[in-house]
């Protein structure tokens, strides 16, 4: 990114650790809160699950019915809606208020980051949408990194609600600086579209295949990474100190894969850079599931597995709200919505898939198996590719 981008891109970067981070920490929470709130290990991960529920359905219909919205206002609405829902999670005192809440802050999870990653696309512009992308989801990506580590040493520390009330601070500063520096287009394209636009490109067949590359792409890759804790204890037996330091390494490779995929879509065009990160991610879990036992081939796959999942992060998303430019022209953030519902959806359908594999052949199969959902990705990607160029010589 060059120095004209607009530093309220930053602003949209932090705001993304934010929402990232509140999702993931939870994960390495669990014991402590199941045991204050004296519930289940299970019933406090539906957590997990109430705040992907709200990010899949806030994405899409939320922006879509919002459609005549002016973005600012709906950047602000969605992160006082994420402050609000931390605030009352570290006030709750048993599991029901606490699951509204994560739904809730669930919900404004996924309108901002469709409408984030919409509005950096149009303050850069087209031909460095890719990295205005990158950077807006390298909160997330380093969120991902740093969240359930982090969370569980700072559990360590704190008690579980002070962790939830120190994420509302910073959706509270997230707030405060969107409200400051974000600028207000009085000619917003929003502003001429309506509910129903929003609603007719939820459900347009161009950017439903565009989002179903994502979900099979995700899908693929969470059906192992879901597991990999497990296999490398157990599989390629590692000691626990080990495999917490490929994890680590899977979450740096994470964020270089994620600005390294921004740069190669601006290069090569998005198309392209979806096709490269595809075969990679096809190639690495394939050989995943022939290396498994090798703990230096691993330790390199597990890197490479990190960069090539959150490459197509940026790819993926400027692909999807490219396809909105030619079919949903009023209606971006819905289309962004749309994808970011498909990472969502991946990321759920993986660990099923995954779970399914492992319980009826074994932790490595779901190394073949999600190499076998991305191929079929690929072959959905190239049909689409060659579909809209035969439609553009007949037009012609």
């Amino acid at each position: 990114m060059s120095e004209r981008t607009p530093f309220v891109i930053y602003v949209f970067a932090l705001c993304a650790f934010a929402l990232g981070f509140t999702e993931f920490v939870t994960i390495g929470l669990v014991s402590n809160i199941s045991e204050d709130l004296h519930t289940s290990v299970s019933q406090v991960g539906t957590a997990v699950t109430a705040y992907a529920l709200g990010a899949v359905i806030g994405a899409p219909g939320l922006t879509a019915l919002a459609t005549r919205w002016p973005r600012k206002r709906l950047l602000l609405v969605a992160m006082a809606l994420f402050t609000l829902g931390n605030a009352i999670v570290s006030l709750s005192d048993s599991l029901t208020p606490m699951l509204v809440a994560r739904f809730a802050s669930g919900l404004g999870h996924g309108v901002f980051l469709a409408v984030a990653s919409s509005v950096a696309t149009q303050l850069v512009g087209r031909d460095r949408a890719g990295a205005a992308v990158a950077v807006v989801f390298g909160g997330l990506t380093l969120a991902l990194a740093l969240g359930v580590p982090l969370g569980t040493y700072l559990g360590s520390l704190f008690n579980w609600p002070v962790i939830f009330m120190a994420v509302a601070v910073s959706g509270a500063i997230g707030f405060l600086g969107l409200l400051v520096l974000m600028p207000t287009d009085h000619h917003d394209a929003s502003n001429q579209a309506n509910a129903l636009d929003g609603l007719k490109a939820m459900f347009n067949p161009r950017l439903l295949a565009g989002a179903g590359i994502t979900v099979l792409a995700y899908a693929g890759s969470f059906a192992l990474y879901t597991y990999i804790s497990p296999i490398l204890l157990h599989v390629t037996q590692v000691h626990e100190s080990t495999g917490s330091l490929l994890m680590l390494g899977y979450g740096v490779m994470a964020a270089i894969g994620n600005v390294w995929g921004g740069r190669l879509t601006d290069r090569k065009g998005a198309d392209y850079a979806v096709m490269i990160i595809l075969v990679g991610l096809a190639v690495v879990l394939l050989a995943i599931g022939a290396s498994a036992v090798s703990v230096v081939l691993m330790a390199i796959l597990i890197g490479l597995l990190g960069a090539l999942t959150y490459a197509a992060v940026p790819a993926l998303q400027a692909r999807v709200i490219g396809l909105s430019h030619e079919h949903a022209p009023q209606a971006p953030a819905v289309a962004s919505g749309l994808n970011i519902a498909g990472f969502n959806g991946g990321i759920a359908l993986g660990s099923i898939l995954g779970g399914i594999a492992l319980e009826i052949t074994g932790l490595v199969s779901t190394a073949w198996v999600g190499a076998c959902v991305v191929v079929l990705g690929i072959v959905w990607m190239l049909f689409q590719t060659v579909s809209a160029k035969s439609k553009r010589a007949v037009v012609r």
